[in-house]
């Protein structure tokens, strides 16, 4: 007699997998043979990553449409099989997928968005530390704000698109039609993070960028300042460095400041 456990696990790899060797368990009858009725499982499997799919990349499939987010649903299954217990992971590589795979690599502005989409929940779910304010800046005496260096809060990403995918979900969010997609003149910097319990991202512009980029290496805020000003000239290059960092501050982006803050090793990670 077959053990419960051994027939469950030829049911599970029958489902997942798509191993046959639970057809044997499996009687006809009158209506249906054993394949069609063990279909119906496999189908309702399939079925149901497809719409934990779609709920985590809700404004990818709105973008793209039923049919064709079906057609990407089903092919990211088939490439990546289920492997977690908890389907909030499921999904994971979905924006790597669409970026490698036609139709949709044609069109970079999708895989640009699930990538936003999936930043965003990520930030969502990631570890949580009391960022810096700007009354802890203030306390940090004068003569030692060139030495200072910074860590990113935990939850803050880096994102480097080539299309206007930031508009795209942006429209998208208010319910608009979304802007024709395009490829943008020069990589357009997201910097996404969580805000109390917000997830959130907004456009950098190329000057800030750089001088993030360079602070959460561990570049001191002298030597930012310096940069900045070769970046964009030396005229207002102070105003604009501490522009930037009030802004971090206001934002909740950094969750360290000090001549002593530890380099983050959650730096910032770059979608393509």
């Amino acid at each position: 007699m077959t053990r419960l456990k051994d027939l469950q696990a030829r049911f599970q790899a029958g489902i997942v997998s798509g191993d046959d060797a639970i057809l044997t368990d499996i009687n006809d009858n009158d209506r249906e043979d054993r394949r069609t009725l063990f279909g119906v499982y496999r189908n309702a499997y399939v079925l149901r990553l497809a719409e934990i799919l779609g709920r985590d990349y809700e404004l990818t499939h709105a973008y793209l449409g039923d049919q064709a987010f079906s057609d990407l649903a089903q092919g990211y299954i088939a490439k990546h099989p289920s492997d977690k217990r908890n389907a909030r992971w499921f999904g994971r590589y979905l924006p790597e997928f669409a970026r490698k795979t036609a139709p949709f690599s044609e069109h970079k502005e999708v895989a640009e968005l699930a990538a936003l989409e999936k930043a965003l929940a990520d930030a969502f779910d990631a570890a949580d530390a009391q960022p810096v304010t700007i009354e802890e800046l203030a306390a940090i005496p004068p003569e030692d704000w060139a030495n200072l260096v910074f860590s990113p809060h935990p939850t803050a990403k880096r994102l480097r698109f080539k299309t206007n995918a930031a508009d795209i979900w942006m429209a998208l969010k208010d319910e608009a039609a979304p802007p024709e997609a395009m490829l943008l003149p020069e990589p357009q910097m997201i910097l996404v993070w969580r805000q109390d319990l917000t997830s959130r991202f907004r456009p950098l512009c190329p000057e800030e960028a750089m001088m993030w980029a360079e602070a959460t290496k561990g570049v001191r805020f002298g030597v930012l300042c310096e940069m900045v000003a070769t970046f964009a000239g030396e005229d207002g290059a102070d105003l604009r460095a501490a522009a930037y960092l009030k802004n971090w501050l206001d934002t909740g982006s950094l969750a360290c400041v000090s001549p002593d803050c530890p380099q983050s090793d959650l730096v910032m990670g770059t979608a393509h």
